[in-house]
């Protein structure tokens, strides 16, 4: 049954523009109120996996270089050792604790809002310490070789490689790069930055020892003390992307072979 009026000409319709059987509704805009439920859910959803299960960091310094270097986007795996409630520091799961070998992503000691990424190369209960640049862990020297025939891994960093002796050391059968700078290029500030040796030193419980693979460039557990478990954020896994800009250039340049590059 239809509606009409006495005039036809003027008759405006009060129901809805039908197609067959179906009726043809107004889409909602982009910014409708279901749109922008829509992603503030998903945007909430992607901040609590970054926080609780992983997160990608960006490397402005040269402390781990050669194995992280500056420019590298890596990721961090958080459920590595436990669960953290998202957006908050309240663990509800523990299932490990960093190992020594791990590259872990954590809290700045001195300034908790600063993450820091370093090699753990002690744990709780350890005694460290530094003879001659040798790194002993409970009185096992930390043996370590010269690798002149692979220092193609320093081709594209920028932190005085000219002057960088480099050397695989196996911290307990891990084999991993180490630099230093050669003996006429090190000046040792003790109360500022790391020496050549460091007394006996015991890590305390619930934390860790951490050391950057640049040994002299790295202010590090040797200048501020261990890190507590607390501040570990994750253990590094790979490297998702890497760019860096050279000194003689205002380019920057992709590192298309460090794209996926795992870590150790």
């Amino acid at each position: 049954m239809s509606i009409t009026t006495t005039d036809n000409k003027n008759a405006k319709a009060t129901s809805p523009v039908t197609s067959g059987s179906k009726a043809v509704e107004a889409k909602p805009g982009f910014f409708s109120f279901d749109n922008l439920r829509s992603l503030g859910v998903l945007l909430v959803v992607i901040l609590a996996l970054r926080w609780s299960i992983a997160s990608p960091y960006h490397v402005p310094t040269a402390s781990m270089e050669p194995t992280i270097k500056v420019g590298d986007r890596l990721l961090a795996f958080k459920l590595a050792y436990n669960l953290k409630i998202p957006f908050t520091d309240v663990t509800v799961g523990n299932w490990g604790t960093p190992k020594r070998g791990d590259i872990i992503v954590f809290k700045y000691p001195r300034d908790p809002d600063v993450d820091y990424v370093k090699r753990v190369v002690a744990v709780a209960g350890d005694e460290i310490r530094l003879v001659d640049d040798i790194l002993y862990v409970n009185n096992q020297p930390q043996q370590r070789s010269d690798v002149l025939s692979e220092r193609d891994v320093l081709k594209d960093i920028d932190d005085q490689k000219d002057i960088k002796l480099l050397y695989k050391e196996s911290l307990f059968g891990l084999d991993h790069y180490v630099m230093q700078n050669i003996p006429s290029a090190r000046h040792f500030n003790h109360s500022n930055w790391p020496a050549p040796g460091m007394a006996p030193y015991k890590v305390p419980a619930d934390s860790v020892f951490c050391i950057g693979d640049n040994r002299d460039n790295s202010t590090d557990s040797r200048v501020w003390g261990q890190v507590p478990l607390e501040y570990v954020r994750g253990k590094a896994l790979f490297v998702i992307w890497s760019v860096y800009t050279p000194r003689e250039s205002t380019l920057p340049v992709f590192r298309f072979d460090r794209f996926g590059k795992w870590l150790y």
